[in-house]
């Protein structure tokens, strides 16, 4: 599967499954500090969705292909999807689970978003 196949397929199937998190965000308004973790996974998943979603539709332009395109993609995407499901393990009540999968993500999104820039510069 190509890149853009790819930022394509995991941001659609992110920005379904944020969007239907919402009606679960919605369940907590009562509970202020259960809406606000719910409320991180819903925003923040729904970002996510629309960050690879926009990366879709600039990659070809960025001009980088083959398999560092890949490898640059899937880093993008596996960030982003642990910056969804960490706080989703915590809205959950699984905080240990939560920052491991935080802590997975950053150490995957520093490099793809240290390189995402360089690529303009190459």
């Amino acid at each position: 599967m190509d890149s853009e196949r790819l930022l394509l397929v995991f941001g659609l199937v992110l920005l379904s499954a944020s969007a239907l998190l919402g009606f679960v965000q919605y369940r907590y308004r009562e509970r202020a500090e259960a809406f606000s973790h719910w409320r991180v996974v819903h925003s923040g998943g729904t970002a996510g969705a629309v960050q690879l979603l926009a990366l879709c539709a600039i990659w070809g332009h960025l001009g980088i292909k083959g398999t560092w395109a890949t490898w640059l993609s899937l880093g993008l995407i596996i960030a982003t999807w642990a910056f969804f499901l960490g706080p989703l393990a915590r809205a959950v009540g699984r905080p240990r689970t939560a920052r491991i999968i935080n802590r997975v993500g950053g150490a995957v999104a520093v490099p793809a978003y240290v390189l995402l820039p360089a690529v303009l510069l190459r």
